[in-house]
């Protein structure tokens, strides 16, 4: 697919850079402060989400937006936020979280027109999400909260991004807890973003190897996956569904149709490029500032140092 034909049609918006964890490969508290760039914490306010949505429907057919941070769960305005989405007549709305909130912002989410939760879940054993979230919490309930998504009705995927020497071990404990429930699950590449990359290849466990484990307890086979998926799913033969999302080893960049957007509004077409750009007034101007986004776009996943926290995980 060239620049020429591909379209914005995914809108992910980090909403803050805050976040109630530590995790190793977004924000180690020892590399706590390597972006300079941006220091402090940062929230999108209602007001300039409508302002940046009224501005860009007219040029963008958005099918989804994906609500993400820092984790978004923390943001004193999230049901409005989620309202505002609504009420552009956005029939996807989708909100990743790492699950460590108050088990009554499920509902009020659900009735503000949330439709989909994708849940960061690396680890199903205490010592391991200790390890890999730097905190403490007890990871039941991270489980518990997924469990009761579910049945109030929430879409619900796990994403799980694996790092060499934390959590390969826990592949096949993550798909079975996941697939008992009827629940996909995306295993992430460790990708070179933010604070480790530079140490990127000593972490890093490739989607070839996730499978190979998985075939040695797992028949698979492929399942349909659409044609702009950031996942390559499979199926087990007792149905466990899980997706692979290998930015480096298997990119899918060419049918990349996401625009992403932080919490200073401001748009970014690529994870792979820092370039950001202000949405501007004129209507003229920002179609030229969303084509010169899209000229961002690599034909290969190459990382950048910025963290995801603000350009949305």
């Amino acid at each position: 697919m060239s620049l020429d034909t591909r379209k914005f049609e995914v809108l992910r918006i980090s909403i803050l850079s805050l976040c109630n964890f530590a995790c190793v490969y977004c924000a180690p508290k020892e590399k706590e402060n390597h972006s300079p760039k941006k220091t402090h914490n940062q929230y999108l306010t209602p007001e300039l989400l409508n302002t940046n949505l009224t501005r860009l429907l007219p040029h963008i057919n958005i099918k989804e937006v994906h609500l993400t941070g820092g984790e978004p769960t923390l943001h004193k305005d999230l049901i409005q936020l989620i309202q505002i989405v609504k009420q552009h007549s956005i029939e996807q709305i989708a909100l990743t979280s790492n699950g460590n909130f108050d088990k009554a912002l499920l509902e009020k989410m659900k009735s503000a027109g949330l439709t989909r939760m994708n849940f960061s879940l690396d680890s199903i054993s205490q010592k391991g999400f200790e390890t890999l979230s730097d905190r403490k919490n007890p990871v039941f309930q991270i489980l518990d909260q997924i469990e009761t998504a579910q049945k109030i009705g929430f879409d619900i995927k796990i994403n799980s991004t694996i790092l060499r020497g934390f959590n390969e071990s826990e592949i096949l404990d993550l798909l079975e807890w996941a697939g008992k429930r009827s629940i996909p699950i995306r295993f992430l590449e460790f990708m070179k973003m933010g604070p480790l990359h530079k140490e990127h290849p000593l972490y890093f466990y490739s989607a070839e190897e996730i499978r190979n484990q998985i075939k040695t307890r797992y028949q698979i086979k492929n399942y349909p996956t659409p044609q702009d998926s950031t996942a390559q799913y499979f199926v087990t033969g007792e149905g466990y569904i899980f997706g692979m999302i290998a930015n480096h080893t298997e990119p899918f960049c060419e049918g990349c149709n996401r625009l992403r957007m932080d919490s200073q509004g401001r748009i970014y077409g690529c994870l792979s490029d820092e370039t950001s750009f202000e949405l501007p007034d004129s209507s003229d101007e920002i179609q030229n500032t969303l084509n010169q986004a899209m000229l961002t776009k690599k034909t290969k996943f190459i990382g950048s140092e910025l963290s995801m926290k603000y350009i949305g995980g």
